[in-house]
């Protein structure tokens, strides 16, 4: 029988190496994608448990029925990636259609919530930049008629250029501040003979009256009303959704907690 054994396999070598080599490679293959599946679950588990606390803190943006954008701003992304839509085809026979579907409607209203937010960041800095605009066009305005005024006594027109060009904000885009430049420089062309003393003293106190003007919120901010009313309504909607402890949370945790 021994001897039967060591014929077939000397006559069969090849054949049996190849299934040796087809099954090690299925079993490499099946193991790889059962911890892609594993690593799949942890993420999105983990995830879902930081918007179960992050959500509470969108809600808390919203004070006495008005929308907090200073606290928008600061905030951080609800989301950088889409755990869910990125991996739940793997999940599709794995999880029941119902807890499938109760995923699907909580990553909807994380993402619409994410969507608002970003809404109120995105206004927030536009409106810092048409603020600063609107700063940089009065301030301009102010020393073409600062230098009118002031037009006494002859100046070295390069200092009087140089001087100007220093006020001009550091973070101004390098065209917006070549153009604010050039516009400096013809004024001061147009206007020969200023006192630069009497200009910066005349200058200074028109400086100060815009920057209080501006900071007194003498420029309407506009939040849209709709932002808030999609806000609420994605915060009620992901209220109402109970995702920790459902059938289909408990399976994914068990499919992220198993080791092989």
């Amino acid at each position: 029988m021994p001897g039967n054994i060591v014929a077939f396999i000397s006559e069969n070598w090849l054949d049996i190496l190849l299934v040796i080599v087809g099954a090690s490679a299925f079993v490499i293959y099946w193991l790889q994608e059962r911890r892609k599946v594993s690593e799949a679950a942890s993420l999105i588990i983990m995830q879902i448990e930081d918007l179960q606390k992050r959500i509470p803190e969108i809600n808390s943006f919203i004070v006495d029925g008005k929308l907090n954008d200073g606290a928008f701003y600061e905030s951080q992304l609800l989301l950088k990636t889409d755990y869910w839509n990125e991996y739940k085809h793997y999940f599709v026979r794995k999880i029941d259609s119902f807890s499938f579907s109760l995923f699907d409607s909580f990553y909807d209203c994380a993402s619409e919530i994410l969507e608002q937010q970003q809404f109120m960041k995105n206004l927030q800095k536009n409106s810092m930049f048409l603020t600063q605009q609107m700063i940089m066009q009065m301030e301009s305005t102010s020393i073409s008629q600062c230098l009118s005024w002031c037009a006494q006594n002859p100046v070295n027109m390069d200092q009087l250029s140089a001087a100007l060009t220093s006020t001009i904000p550091d973070k101004l885009a390098p065209e917006q501040k070549l153009a604010l430049e050039n516009m400096l420089k013809q004024a001061a062309t147009i206007n020969q003979n200023p006192d630069l003393n009497t200009f910066w003293s005349i200058y200074g106190k028109h400086k100060d009256s815009i920057h209080k003007i501006v900071n007194q919120g003498a420029l309407t901010h506009y939040i849209p009303v709709q932002i808030k009313i999609t806000l609420e309504n994605a915060l009620k909607r992901s209220n109402s959704i109970q995702i920790i402890g459902s059938e289909g949370y408990r399976k994914m945790k068990k499919l992220a907690q198993r080791r092989f």
